[in-house]
């Protein structure tokens, strides 16, 4: 039996005792119990997910292309696919099921406290881990999900290839056809008269040169028969990975600056974040037509007035002045340490809650950007995939392939890689941000004026940038993603704005 195969078989052996366990999690009799229950389940559900991700990485290696040949690239991109899917719905499912737990639980502990009027801390604990360990399987979710779109994306470059070289192809077979139903027509018309032979025999040359200049660019691959944005026959696996663009340089707006940089006094003592403060104006919002990205469609035109951003993304060091003044919980820093480095393992609530002691302690009104704003800032007068051009290059910013020291192993202290024409940094990777935007599923009858888009299912928030682990198009500053906003996680933060 194969190691996949094996794995799987214990998978299916952890996954029937987790629902043995629900089962009787919803027959126990006290509450004890029932977190107990709750805990054996949470250790089989790591296990499962430490499965899993066995098994998906044996999979990896087992379906790699091992050459050039198209047909081998489209079955292993399928059955990666298959198996991202696969594992998107099991994510869901243990969704479902924790959730179930949850509120298992919680009326446990109600018929708990109505018979004792109070309840173990234990329990109180029991209901906060499983609260994380839902947040952690959503991001888990979204992760999939950002997943097949890479390589839903790959495999729309492969046949963009395949389509160009079989329309090179087919312009070849047509103008071979032609000319030799040209050198048949001359064949027939020959007659034995000596002025007319000339004119035909001078008529066919003059064909067969035309011919051959058609040709050339069949032949050469020339600007005048390629399509826009074709992918060369010869690129490589990574050229392919690059994202299809018309431009070659990063379109600028005119004029492009900030206003002036500044930081508010806090009446505690000390200053607030470094703010960037951004003139008005109107920019394009979203991803054209020709791109596959639904939710960042239609592309629309937005305009905005002044308003102000910090420049980095909200540190340790700043934030854990609002925890120490508020008594919130101290994030998690995973052991890469503070200070600098953007502070994660914050839900919206919390990065709400410091801009509004922001504002207490500054006498300005601060808040989460909205997703206009932030798309605005993070552009500064760009249209490209990312605001320094076509191509990720390298040490341009921290992502899992962008030729950093901390790529794909853990965040950045802020402002280590240049800024863009606003002068603010890390709006491509390190990590993603909060904002104060409601889920919108597209841009469907989103304003044309106005710095917020009212409306929405604020039970999700949007977020937008990219992390220290995101790939390809998921750096892109048009990307979004949404979160329930009880989500902690190690790739998001949040930035702040401030009203002019």
């Amino acid at each position: 039996m194969s190691s996949i195969t094996q794995a799987k078989a214990e998978a299916q052996k952890l996954i029937k005792q987790y629902q043995k366990l629900q089962a009787e999690a919803k027959t126990a009799e006290t509450a004890e119990e029932a977190g107990r229950k709750a805990q054996e389940a949470q250790n089989l559900v790591s296990q499962i997910s430490t499965l899993q991700s066995a098994i998906s990485k044996q999979g990896q290696t087992s379906t790699s292309p091992k050459s050039s040949d198209a047909v081998t690239i489209s079955t292993s991109f399928a059955d990666r696919i298959n198996m991202l899917e696969g594992a998107h719905k099991k994510t869901r499912t243990q969704i479902e099921q924790l959730i179930k737990s949850k509120e298992q639980l919680t009326r446990l502990l109600k018929r708990e406290k109505e018979k004792n009027a109070s309840v173990g801390g234990g329990n109180d604990k029991k209901m906060q881990e499983l609260t994380q360990l839902i947040s952690k399987k959503e991001a888990e979710h979204q992760n999939l999900i950002q997943e097949l779109d890479a390589i839903n994306q790959q495999t729309r470059r492969e046949a963009e290839l395949f389509k160009v070289q079989r329309d090179a192809a087919r312009a070849l077979m047509d103008k071979q056809k032609q000319l030799e139903k040209e050198k048949s027509n001359t064949q027939g018309r020959y007659v034995d008269n000596k002025g007319l032979l000339i004119g035909i025999g001078i008529g066919a040359l003059f064909s067969v040169f035309i011919g051959g200049v058609l040709l050339v660019p069949l032949l050469t691959g020339s600007e005048s028969v390629e399509p826009e944005n074709p992918t060369p026959v010869s690129a490589t696996k990574a050229e392919t990975d690059k994202p299809l663009v018309k431009k070659e340089e990063p379109k600028m707006l005119s004029s492009v600056k900030n206003l002036g940089v500044y930081r508010d006094q806090l009446t505690s003592g000390g200053n607030g974040p470094v703010m960037v403060k951004l003139p008005g104006g109107t920019f394009k919002m979203g991803s054209p037509g020709s791109l596959p990205y639904d939710d960042e469609r239609p592309q629309h035109e937005v305009t905005l007035q002044p308003f102000s951003m910090s420049r980095y993304e909200i540190t340790f060091e700043e934030y854990d002045r609002f925890r120490r003044a508020t008594d919130y919980p101290l994030p998690d820093d995973k052991g890469w340490g503070g200070g600098k480095r953007p502070v994660i393992n914050v839900n919206w609530h919390e990065a709400t809650q410091y801009t509004k002691w922001l504002s207490e302690q500054t006498g300005h009104q601060y808040y989460l950007p909205s997703e206009r704003e932030w798309e605005y800032a993070a552009k500064a007068g760009t249209d490209t995939f990312y605001w320094w051009g076509i191509q990720v290059g390298k040490n341009n910013a921290n992502c899992g392939n962008c030729g950093s020291q901390w790529d794909g192993k853990k965040t950045a202290p802020v402002g280590s890689f240049k800024p863009n024409a606003f002068e603010i940094y890390d709006t491509i990777g390190n990590v993603m941000e909060w904002t104060a935007s409601c889920l919108h599923r597209s841009y469907q009858g989103a304003p044309a004026t106005g710095n917020k888009w009212r409306g929405g299912d604020c039970s999700q928030r949007m977020v937008r940038s990219s992390a220290f682990n995101s790939y390809m198009n998921s750096l892109r500053t048009t990307k979004r993603t949404h979160f329930h906003p009880n989500t902690r996680i190690d790739t998001l933060g949040f930035r702040v704005v401030r009203v002019d």
